[in-house]
């Protein structure tokens, strides 16, 4: 079972940390199939060297570009089990707080070589750290050569000629095209019904999606599937306008709320 550690509790000395370990860095939102390349790398790295991902609890941008940024691809529990389904074993979750944000990279590296006990950095190409994001993959590389810990720099992974990234997404998501979504998270998009709660008016069941910071789907009609309690049930789920997702209650048989909600293609 991986284990998880707040960077507070972290660098307070409080929790067990690992000896050795291969550390990878990201926001990891939907963990695609770039993010899957950098911890694939890690977990490639055990039993000799623990594979550790460092994370955020919410996405940076929520603070740094609010107006710009159109919502998660995961909520916080959905990106915690895909890590550790992928085989991650200790995930560091940070908190990014006014403080944290402050943070020099060289401060950031050094830490986490310090308390997590880093020999291994693997970081994508665009990866950037640190106040202002002043610290880049090429720099974070200089900071742990100096501190004697290797880096390996993972080049993007590419869908039909364009790099697989979170942004890129979530813009699909929003004009439709779950399948694409799809390819690039290598699995579907699937919201956490969980964190959004459900109503009824009898005959559809429907969760309101504007403003609970997740990526909307255009609006129409999509092939989804319920998921829950070991139940899943594939449905038509119809996107408003308004934000409000609806799907029709008949032939649910999970004897309570599903937990998930899972995109498939857009079907008008």
């Amino acid at each position: 079972m991986m284990r998880v550690v707040t960077w507070v509790d972290m660098v307070a000395g409080s929790v067990a940390m690992p000896q050795r370990s291969a550390v990878t860095i990201g926001v990891f939102d939907g963990l695609h199939l770039g993010h899957r390349a950098l911890v694939s790398r890690v977990v490639s790295m055990a039993p000799g060297l623990m594979p550790v991902a460092v994370t955020f609890r919410d996405n940076p941008k929520k603070v740094t570009r609010p107006h710009r940024f159109s919502g998660d691809l995961f909520s916080v529990e959905q990106k915690l089990a895909a890590l550790e389904d992928a085989g991650i074993e200790l995930c560091v979750l940070i908190d990014f707080s006014g403080n944290f944000s402050k943070l020099a990279g060289s401060e950031f590296v050094s830490t986490l070589v310090r308390f997590c006990g880093v020999r291994t950095f693997v970081v994508g190409s665009d990866f950037k750290c640190g106040h202002k994001l002043s610290t880049d993959a090429k720099g974070l590389e200089s900071i742990a050569r100096a501190l004697g810990v290797s880096t390996e720099i993972v080049e993007p992974v590419t869908l039909e000629g364009d790099i697989v990234s979170s942004s890129r997404i979530r813009s699909a998501i929003e004009n439709g095209r779950t399948d694409l979504a799809l390819a690039m998270l290598g699995r579907p998009y699937t919201l956490d019904l969980r964190g959004i709660g459900i109503n009824s008016d009898g005959s559809d069941a429907m969760a309101a999606l504007r403003g609970r910071g997740v990526v909307e789907p255009a609006p129409g009609i999509y092939e989804a599937t319920l998921l829950g309690s070991d139940v899943k049930k594939d449905v038509e789920a119809t996107l408003r306008l308004d934000g409000t997702v609806l799907w029709p209650i008949n032939g649910w048989s999970g004897g309570v709320e599903p937990d998930f909600l899972a995109f498939g293609p857009k079907i008008a």
